[in-house]
């Protein structure tokens, strides 16, 4: 069994500059940012307050902009979740134009832990498998690839939704690995393009260059990447479907009497 990767890029790219795609990459840009001037602005207070002398540090109002600074980071790590759950259900969906602000909300809390749970359980399990030679965790990369869309869209936990995704990939694990690796390079090349921003660095102003470029190239892949999952996710689904209804239709047909 196949699938036309190419056809799924053109189709991920298409999705990402539809209209809610153009939006959901505006929304994650500015967190982005946001959460990187905080930590531009709390690092270069820091580095101010070291060599201010050891009277300033033991100020106990010396720790408050960088207590601020992590609560606030905090929130807009929380939106920035949020805002991915969202993006996968855009994608699995059929909506180009709006972002239905149920997509942003429901089950969102149950969704949100099982994405920072099951994120650290799957970081376990692809290092060991790259541990393990390598291939194992490769293996397990696209094996395990759709986990996340089975708890934002299906609802499940992230156990299930591990068992769910590698039901759903067998068969096509090569194309799929095929799939990932043309995903990587293109993330790869516009990394490259927007990495030339770094070359501003330096002083205040080039580190915030450095960071809108940085942001920009981020916002785009996520969106990209998170398209391309998507539109995966949606052909195999189609695909799984159709073999079950086939499956039913066989075994209705076999229970017949002849005539």
């Amino acid at each position: 069994m196949q699938i036309n990767t190419t056809n799924i890029l053109k189709q991920g790219y298409s999705r990402s500059i539809k209209q809610n795609g153009l939006m959901l990459m505006g929304i994650i840009f500015i967190i982005s940012v946001l959460n990187g001037l905080l930590g531009i602005g709390i690092t270069r207070w820091m580095t101010g307050q070291q060599l201010a002398g050891g009277a300033v540090q033991m100020n106990p109002t010396s720790l408050l902009p960088p207590v601020l600074g992590g609560l606030v980071a905090f929130v807009l790590s929380i939106a920035l979740l949020v805002v991915s759950i969202g993006a996968i259900r855009v994608f699995v969906s059929d909506e180009t134009d709006r972002l239905p602000r149920e997509y942003f909300t429901r089950n969102m809390v149950w969704a949100a832990i099982n994405f920072v749970i099951g994120g650290i359980i799957f970081g376990i399990i692809i290092a060991l498998g790259f541990v393990a030679l390598i291939v194992p965790g490769i293996f397990l990369l696209v094996t395990l690839a759709f986990w996340t869309v089975y708890v934002a869209v299906e609802d499940q936990n992230f156990i299930t939704a591990f068992r769910s995704s590698w039901g759903l990939t067998r068969g096509y694990r090569l194309n799929l690995f095929v799939l990932g690796v043309a995903v990587t390079l293109l993330i790869l090349l516009v990394n490259l393009v927007f990495g030339l921003g770094n070359l501003a660095s330096g002083s205040l102003v080039g580190d915030i260059v450095a960071l809108v470029f940085a942001q920009v190239a981020s916002a785009i892949t996520t969106v990209f990447s998170t398209a391309v999952l998507a539109t995966a996710y949606t052909e195999l689904k189609a695909r799984e479907d159709e073999d079950r209804d086939e499956t039913v239709s066989e075994d209705t047909s076999a229970g017949q009497p002849a005539a």
